[in-house]
């Protein structure tokens, strides 16, 4: 798995025995059971979600694992696997699974420079995305966008101009670029 940044995070691995197992780099030190075992059904539609405090394995739309970084008894697991969710997820040469997959479809990341949080990461369909500018500046646009069925989100992306003397940035520069000061 690949965070936002393209870097490598880690290896999740399924096992497919008798009794399904998994193993999570940096944050298991051995295959496990699986909690809940898969469905019996011969095709099997596998999703592995990553959010910011865990990793999230369905089959065939059943819950199989929900593994909590936090409770691993690794000391590099959090540090490793938290924060930003997974923008890519590949195969390796050695697995057997099907290269057919099921991604979770996302609207795009964002950034709205001068905004507290800053960026936003790609998120599912009815994710709801607070802006909020730093201190200073104003907002032009919605302060409110919520990812849509057909993944884009539900208006422009705002900006946030910093506030100097009373007036937007923005403003200044137009004037400024016009000959005036």
């Amino acid at each position: 798995m690949y965070d936002k940044d393209n870097s490598y995070i880690g290896g999740v691995a399924v096992s497919f025995s008798s009794t399904m197992q998994y193993l999570i780099a940096y944050c298991t030190t051995s295959y496990t059971n699986l909690p809940v075992q898969p469905p019996v059904e011969v095709d099997k539609i596998w999703t592995i979600a990553k959010t910011e405090t865990a990793i999230i394995i369905t089959c065939n739309d059943v819950e199989v694992l929900n593994y909590l970084f936090a409770d691993s008894s690794r000391s590099g697991c959090v540090t490793t696997w938290g924060g930003d969710v997974v923008e890519q997820i590949m195969f390796g040469s050695t697995d057997t699974a099907s290269d057919f997959y099921k991604a979770e479809p996302a609207c795009p990341a964002f950034t709205v420079e001068g905004s507290t949080q800053g960026n936003w990461p790609a998120s599912p369909t009815g994710t709801t995305a607070t802006i909020e500018c730093a201190a200073n500046s104003i907002i032009m646009g919605s302060t409110t966008l919520t990812c849509q069925e057909d993944l884009s989100w539900s208006s422009d992306i705002p900006q946030c101009f910093e506030v100097v003397h009373g007036r937007r940035m923005e403003t200044r520069i137009k004037r400024t670029s016009q000959g005036t000061s």
